[in-house]
């Protein structure tokens, strides 16, 4: 679902099919204009979500709010692959966020 600028409604809606699913190895999001908003939603249907191996949301501008709000899924998922962020104005702080959540990751 890259690039169709679902916003943050859209990611609202697609947090809530996640909800209902128990396993997902892989979203890709990039380029929705998501915000921190739409990343909130998702975190919070992605949490116990704890095989998630690609997740893509690439260019939305989620920022530290946003990248807070995923990193219960980065730190519970036990098979992440595949990350990117980029694009996300995260800064130093959604930096040391994404670390600490793969810290204990084995490869």
């Amino acid at each position: 679902m890259s690039q169709n600028f679902i916003g943050p409604g859209g990611a609202k809606a697609v947090s809530k099919v996640l909800l209902n699913k128990k396993y997902i190895t892989e979203l890709a999001l990039s380029v929705n204009g998501l915000f921190a908003e739409g990343a909130v939603a998702l975190g919070q249907s992605l949490k116990d979500k704890k095989y998630l191996e690609v997740f893509n949301l690439k260019k939305n501008e989620i920022g530290l709010q946003g990248m807070k709000t995923l990193e219960d899924c980065l730190s519970l998922s036990k098979t992440i692959k595949e990350l990117n962020l980029t694009g996300n104005n995260i800064g130093d702080d959604g930096v040391a966020i994404v670390i600490k959540a793969l810290s204990n990751k084995k490869r």
